[in-house]
């Protein structure tokens, strides 16, 4: 009898944590990670591994990231979970592997609370480049690199809904010239590129380690690919 009560138990166990993992991927959506390794990603030899489910570096003194394989979307909705420790981290979305493991490009700035909202330019070209967006703006960049901002949101507001060395639920919306950043259902900030130099229409997903003591975890990562 306990032999089949043990058995019972791991039955609940299992269809518990499929149910919840199922939740997790919402219809039209695709899991991209499977919580177990790197498998579908890629990264410096050494410089990343899974713990406790989730995507983490190896506390590594080099700026290097890890890309997600599966290809180089253009219009796209990525949502994930992340959690940050210390150092300086991002998400990188229609990114340019310049070099093996080196990305340039739009950056969702995973950091302390009073730096997030910032879309940030990645091995930014050129210093205009830099900071993209800030938190409670929407800014157009025209096709000659001039940036028009328009204040919709009172930026401390914004980032008090970012929670501080805990969990966080990411969005990510990029369609036609346009990136969009919500954490925890709030929009952060907005950037429209249209760039002739430096603005991108597709590429790579990535994850950022920028070296010197960053602590940050990734998972739950699903993206809806829309072209």
């Amino acid at each position: 009898m306990k032999a089949f009560s043990k058995i019972v138990i791991a039955a609940w166990l299992f269809a518990t944590i499929t149910s919840l993992h199922a939740f997790k991927v919402e219809k039209g959506f695709s899991s991209i990670f499977n919580g177990k390794d790197l498998t579908g990603w890629e990264g410096m030899p050494g410089m990343w591994m899974v713990k406790n489910g989730a995507i983490t570096p190896k506390q590594s003194t080099i700026n290097n990231w890890v890309f997600w394989r599966g290809g180089q979307p253009a219009d796209f909705e990525l949502r994930l979970s992340f959690r940050f420790h210390s150092g300086n981290s991002g998400v990188q979305v229609r990114t340019i592997e310049f070099e093996p493991f080196q990305s340039r490009g739009y950056q969702v700035e995973v950091a302390p609370q009073a730096k997030m909202g910032l879309w940030h330019h990645s091995k930014a070209p050129e210093k205009y480049r830099s900071k993209l967006a800030l938190a409670g703006e929407e800014t157009v960049y025209a096709k000659d690199g001039t940036k028009s901002i328009k204040k919709v949101a009172d930026p401390d507001k914004v980032k008090s809904s970012y929670k501080e060395d805990d969990w966080n639920d990411l969005v990510v919306i990029a369609k036609g010239p346009t990136v969009i950043q919500k954490i925890n259902g709030v929009v952060f900030s907005q950037l429209t590129d249209h760039d002739e130099k430096y603005s991108t229409a597709k590429g790579w997903i990535a994850f950022q380690d920028h070296g010197k003591g960053t602590k940050v975890e990734f998972k739950n990562i699903r993206i809806r690919i829309d072209k």
